[in-house]
């Protein structure tokens, strides 16, 4: 499982322009603005209003591809 967890911080760093570490220290601190700071406006007002919906997030956070990253990470 460590392994899958560094590839997907190494995957999300590519992506986010951050560093696995602040992207692992971010999202356990629940800092949606240090992950989205490198993004452009438009996908960080995407993340942040999905993540103020309610339904919305509940609806990813239920989709399979989310429920299997949840277990890969041991959350579910």
């Amino acid at each position: 499982m460590a392994e899958n967890q560094k590839d997907l911080y190494e995957c999300l760093s590519d992506r986010l322009k951050l560093s696995p570490s602040q992207i692992k220290s971010s999202a356990e601190k629940g800092a949606v603005d240090d992950l989205t700071r490198n993004l452009d406006s438009a996908q960080a007002e995407r993340v942040k209003s999905i993540l103020n919906d309610p339904d919305k997030a509940r609806e990813i956070l239920n989709s399979p591809q989310a429920q299997a990253l949840m277990k890969m990470l041991g959350q579910g």
